[in-house]
């Protein structure tokens, strides 16, 4: 029989009921159909039925509590024993199994000897049975049990125990079942070989997402820069499940080739005479214009701009470009507009750990990294808007702190009477501003190797966004994007301080940006420089190899785990690792004025030697040159190579130490050789050998 317009509630409550009957027996096991549990918590007895709380089936962490209704159960035996087990015995309807099988998600097929968990709703009575094992049962508990069901049957020990030997037999069966199915499966184990190159995996799955082959994965190692696959994976990856839910949609991630298509000369058009009619913003443009045929940016907060330029990875973001002008961060009441610093003409200084390197002439500074670090890209095929210094907001607003100190001196200098007073409230007032927080348009720059002028990009961008702003919002009056109502500002950021971590910056300050958000935006923002620590970055490179092998065990499944190749890595489970034996790195800048450069590479080599007559450092040479020196041992021998600059004198330091002492032991002038050849790698190729260290490009 089953029940008609039955609603099910929780058996526990007794309000309703005139007769509130209730007991509490702590079970042993419980089992439900070929489902064996031992509950923790009490299984609870009351006029209106029996409550179960068990574990669900896929996930015993989880629990459900089953509230069986006195008018299910269709059939109750008991035992009770004072001197061994005591057992209940349940047999319900067929409603009442089907909601028991769906609560614990059990399958929906299943037999007893197939080693999963099951409760038929269907068939005789007989199989739909719990059984209830407990060691002792006081007899008030039993006189409530019995007043509850009037159609309890008690039965003998011996009847009892041929009821559990049964059910303890089906439990070994489904355990043998179990452990013969986990025997017969076949888990392989593939090791990737890192000379294979072989995909990992696609992400996010589906069409669209990035291919991810052992070739990326092997950049992850120690002092290996991070490729546009690496990065474009992370950054997808960081926007699926770092961004908050409520900002996912009001952030937009470009990939880094856009920056690239953007400003990389076409050499083929298919309709030159539009191209003519066209402007150097338009032009560029149209060669992203359907980069975004499915986006609208100005319904976003935030845009993501991955850039590689001269070798060397840096971020643009984009921030609140729909808006006007400032209105305060929380309640978004417009204010005054910031009366900014523009930045001055000052010498660009390359910062590279604790060592500054500034150019002696301004000639061409917007390529001094790749100059310095003989790296770089072919500026002659980058179209780029015009841009100077004076394009982005100085380090100093009129807000700073050496503004109100010239106002208090002024204040002071007055002899006015009531200067107290006055300065008391000038410095109130210029608080209050201060320490409103707002947002506004703006276009930030991240660069971990703070120095080279990015003012060219910010201008470029703004060309971007009047064009797409024309594309996008046809039906509004064009809106113009200038230094004025979209500033552009170098954020000071944590730096680098090697050659290879700018990529891991990038990401770090991506994921950081979310985060750890920025609350004001006004300018200048220092309150990043300290936004985290130098191991933060140093450990990414584990926990973006310990995400794909994460990512490649989900996709492949138990029985099919791939590993990756292994990789040396800077840190183990969080930690630094000890650097294998190689070599150290020291930059020291010489400082000496243009005049007494140019005297000096007429004269002397930069060691100061004179001029050899083969014309190493002839007096008609007009470049500076980079002192290197190198130790050929542990001693303090050293060897100097001279690579050419462009009005810059820089001392470079490399030490380079052997791996092992019968190496050291060598004849010198084998490893004189072998470190002067180390040295041309700098200057352009790069080149490994023997059991040294591994040198890479500067970046």
């Amino acid at each position: 029989m089953e029940l008609e317009d039955f609603q099910r509630d929780d058996v526990t409550d007794l309000s309703n009921c005139t007769d509130k009957l209730s007991t509490a027996l702590q079970c042993k096991v419980v089992r439900i159909g070929t489902y064996r549990y031992e509950p923790k918590e009490p299984v609870t007895f009351t006029s209106k039925g029996v409550c179960l709380v068990a574990p669900l089936v896929n996930n015993p962490n989880d629990s459900f509590p089953l509230h069986i209704h006195k008018r299910e159960v269709v059939k109750i035996i008991a035992h009770f024993s004072k001197v061994s087990e005591s057992m209940l015995c349940f047999y319900t309807l067929r409603n009442c199994a089907q909601y028991i099988k769906n609560s614990l998600q059990m399958k929906d097929n299943g037999t007893t000897l197939d080693g999963s968990a099951y409760f038929s709703p269907n068939g005789p009575y007989q199989v739909r049975k719990i059984i209830l094992q407990f060691s002792s049962c006081s007899d008030q508990s039993r006189n409530v049990i019995k007043s509850i069901w009037d159609f309890f049957d008690e039965i003998s020990d011996v009847d009892a125990q041929d009821l559990l030997q049964r059910a303890e037999a089906t439990d070994r069966q489904i355990s043998n079942k179990t452990n013969e199915a986990a025997s017969t499966t076949c888990v392989t184990t593939t090791q990737l070989n890192p000379n294979e190159i072989k995909q990992l995996l696609i992400y996010p799955p589906g069409k669209g997402g990035i291919s991810i082959n052992t070739e990326d994965y092997l950049c992850l190692a120690t002092d290996q820069y991070l490729n546009d696959i690496i990065i474009d994976f992370y950054l997808k990856w960081v926007h699926n499940n770092v961004v908050p839910e409520a900002q996912r949609e009001r952030a937009f991630i470009f990939s880094t080739f856009f920056y690239k298509r953007l400003t990389t000369l076409t050499r083929h058009h298919h309709n030159p005479d539009k191209d003519v009619k066209q402007t150097a913003a338009q032009k560029r443009h149209a060669r992203v214009q359907n980069w975004t045929k499915n986006v609208n940016l100005f319904e976003k907060d935030f845009i993501i701009i991955p850039i590689n330029e001269q070798s060397h990875w840096f971020l643009a973001i984009i921030c609140f470009p729909t808006m006007k002008g400032p209105v305060t961060y929380d309640t978004n009441i417009p204010v005054e507009p910031q009366q900014l610093k523009k930045q001055k003409g000052k010498k660009v200084s390359l910062q590279i750990g604790n060592t500054t390197i500034t150019p002696l002439s301004k000639r061409d500074s917007s390529t001094m990294l790749a100059e310095v670090c003989g790296v770089g890209d072919d500026d002659s095929e980058r179209d780029e808007a015009e841009g100077d210094e004076s394009d982005l907001a100085s380090d100093d607003s009129d807000f700073d702190s050496g503004a109100s100190t010239s106002a208090v001196s002024a204040t002071i200098s007055g002899g006015v009477a009531a200067s107290n007073n006055n300065l008391s409230n000038s410095n109130t007032s210029i608080s209050g501003i201060k320490s409103q927080a707002i947002k506004q348009p703006l276009i930030l720059i991240f660069d971990s190797l703070a120095g080279a002028s990015r003012s060219r990009v910010v201008a470029t961008l703004r060309d971007y966004l009047t064009c797409e702003y024309r594309a996008k919002m046809s039906d509004v009056t064009p809106h113009v994007f200038n230094k004025d109502n979209m500033p552009g500002h170098c954020v000071k950021v944590p730096q680098q301080n090697n050659f290879t971590d700018c990529g891991l910056y990038l990401l770090q300050y991506v994921e950081h940006f979310f985060k750890d958000p920025i609350r004001d935006y006004r300018l200048p923002i220092k309150q990043l420089s300290n936004w985290f620590d130098t191991l933060t970055v140093t450990r990414k490179r584990e926990d973006i190899s310990q995400l794909l092998q994460q990512l490649m065990n989900e996709r492949n499944g138990p029985n099919h785990q791939v590993i990756l190749p292994e990789i040396p890595l800077p840190t183990s489970n969080g930690q630094l690792v000890e650097p294998p034996e190689g070599f150290n790195i020291e930059f020291e800048e010489e400082e000496t004025g243009e005049d007494a450069a140019e005297e000096d590479d007429d004269n002397t080599d930069v060691d100061g030697t004179p001029n050899d007559a083969d014309g190493t450092a002839s007096s008609t040479h007009t470049d500076e040159l980079v002192n290197v020196k190198i130790p050929t041992t542990k001693t303090a021998t050293t060897t100097t190579a001279l690579v050419p600059t462009q009005g810059r004198k820089i001392v470079v330091k490399r030490r380079l130490q052997q791996v092992s002492s019968a190496t050291v032991g060598n004849n010198n002038s084998e490893n004189l050789n072998t470190t002067t050849s180390v040295v041309t790698g700098v200057a352009g190729q790069n080149i490994r050998s023997g059991n040294q260290a591994k040198y890479r490009k500067f970046e």
